[in-house]
């Protein structure tokens, strides 16, 4: 008589043959006996392997790829598939035909956890921090304010002799909502709003920007004092994407008109938009201090009306105080903006600083 084993695993023993699905399963006989944990509640801790396993098929599109950044093979990725979607009482994947397919359900699951999902490769790098007694600061930016704020400001801190060590890492600003959940950061300096309404999150206002037309010299607008959502309705524009947030404040702008603004480029750069609308492509939207560093040249700024403007300020960890290579840093942005201002009348018209700015945290 042959033997055939049996693919369920029994209490306490492994659920699966090799180290890739290694879960202890509990025994039943713990569970039904202790009451703060009913029988029909108890749920077993998530396997992380098979997060990571799903993470990769789903962006990697095949178990091949995925087994091969995983270093296992593919029956392995596979069963971790399987034991995620019997975890979650799911079905992730379509296995119908000879490759997967994301069903519904998965791809209703990957897009909700993705933030999740991507923090897991920060792990290896925070606890290599921990063991190492790594203090630097963690910086979270965009390329436009990178550029305009945070090199001058730590070129600034540079000059003072502080000696901050720092890691910045800066991310496209669609990106960012999605990155200030999953990395591991002391601050974030960026605009606001963020989408990412994440309660572990609290955000200070540090200064807004007043946001002009952005004209090449050559235009019949040029010579204008101010831009109204009537003078630019009928001309071509350079904006951005239409997901993107500050598209909505360009859709906002152009409300009381009857025809929607005419986009000639969406870019989610604001400053491609601004070196396109330098080439003369046609009229792009971004403030003076981003534009720093850029060559204006062939460009003048025009106010809009009504005005509108862009808040940036940083974001941590809520709950947390900031450490004091934070409020150094914090400070010596302050002091670039004001800085900033002083170098003509036209850039303090077009800057506010936040009135508690300068109330930091201790």
């Amino acid at each position: 008589m042959s033997v055939v084993e049996s693919d369920t695993p029994r209490p306490g023993q492994w659920s699966a043959p090799d180290a890739a699905t290694a879960t202890l399963v509990p025994e039943a006989s713990a569970v039904r006996c202790n009451p703060s944990l009913p029988t029909a509640t108890y749920q077993r801790p998530m396997n992380f392997k098979s997060l990571r396993a799903f993470q990769l098929v789903a962006e990697r599109g095949s178990l091949s790829a995925a087994a091969g950044d995983l270093c296992l093979s593919q029956p392995a990725v596979s069963r971790l598939i399987a034991q995620l979607e019997s975890e979650l009482s799911l079905r992730l994947f379509d296995r119908s035909g000879r490759r997967l397919a994301m069903t519904r359900e998965g791809k209703l699951f990957y897009d909700t956890t993705k933030h999740i999902l991507a923090g897991l490769d920060e792990i290896p790098r925070i606890a290599k921090d921990i063991r190492t007694g790594n203090r630097q600061i963690q910086l979270l930016t965009t390329p436009r304010i990178a550029q305009a704020v945070v090199s001058p400001a730590l070129a600034m801190l540079h000059r003072k002799r502080m000696q901050l060590r720092c890691r910045v890492e800066v991310v496209p600003r669609s990106e960012l909502d999605n990155a200030v959940g999953t990395r591991h950061f002391d601050l974030a300096i960026a605009s606001f709003p963020l989408q990412n309404k994440t309660p572990a999150l609290e955000f200070k206002p540090l200064f807004k920007v007043r946001v002009e037309a952005v004209v090449p010299k050559s235009h019949r607008l040029a010579h204008r004092d101010v831009l109204t959502p009537a003078d630019l309705a009928s001309e071509d524009l350079i904006g951005p994407m239409q997901d993107h947030f500050w598209r909505q404040d360009m859709n906002d702008f152009f409300s009381g008109e009857a025809d929607a603004p005419k986009c000639i480029v969406e870019t989610p750069s604001s400053l491609m938009a601004f070196q396109m609308a330098s080439n003369g492509a046609g009229i792009a939207f971004l403030d003076r201090l981003s534009a720093r560093g850029l060559d204006a040249s062939g460009i003048v700024f025009i106010p809009l009306a009504p005005a509108n403007w862009t808040t940036f300020g940083y974001a941590h960890q809520r709950g947390e105080t900031l450490n004091a290579n934070s409020n150094d840093f914090v400070a010596a942005i302050l002091d670039t903006i004001d800085s900033i201002r002083s170098t003509n009348s036209e850039m303090a018209k077009c800057i506010e600083v936040a009135q508690d700015s300068r109330c930091f945290e201790k």
